[in-house]
């Protein structure tokens, strides 16, 4: 399945992850149409050469973590702590991993709202979402691997 519009559709079908299976070190890909103009865009507030994100347990039923972008000397920076609960996605009520930023976060970060579900293949889907009224419709899909 690839593609913007065919993640969208699968997305209310898809089963949340326990917190545990989204511990470690996980690698972004973006899907077709947004392949080349999503870099761009992350590039634009703050995310530059965004590689994924990392996640490590912490306190029982939430995990922390923090976006990994990869340095031009080889490795990656972390950047814009985050943290995970399980709970329900914004646009169907089903359960997914929910990723969230700090109130006092940058712009747009504070807003971003990040769920995750598994794909049929193993792969983690990620479903984007500015969490301010009239902009939650329709998340923007991304994928993570392991």
């Amino acid at each position: 399945m690839t593609g913007v519009v065919g993640l969208m559709r699968a997305w209310p079908g898809l089963p949340a992850p326990a917190l545990e299976d989204v511990v470690g070190d996980l690698r972004a890909e973006f899907v077709t149409p947004l392949r080349h103009i999503a870099p761009v865009g992350l590039g634009m507030v703050g995310l530059p050469r965004w590689h994924g994100k990392r996640f490590a347990a912490t306190d029982p039923g939430e995990l922390s973590g923090v976006n990994l972008l990869r340095a031009s000397g080889g490795g990656f920076e972390e950047r814009l702590p985050m943290r995970a609960v399980l709970g329900t996605g914004l646009a169907d009520g089903r359960p997914a991993v929910i990723v969230t930023y700090a109130a006092d976060a940058p712009r747009p970060w504070r807003w971003v709202r990040d769920e995750l579900r598994w794909l049929d293949d193993g792969v983690l889907v990620g479903m984007s979402y500015v969490d301010r009224p009239l902009l939650r419709r329709g998340g923007l899909p991304f994928l993570l691997r392991p």
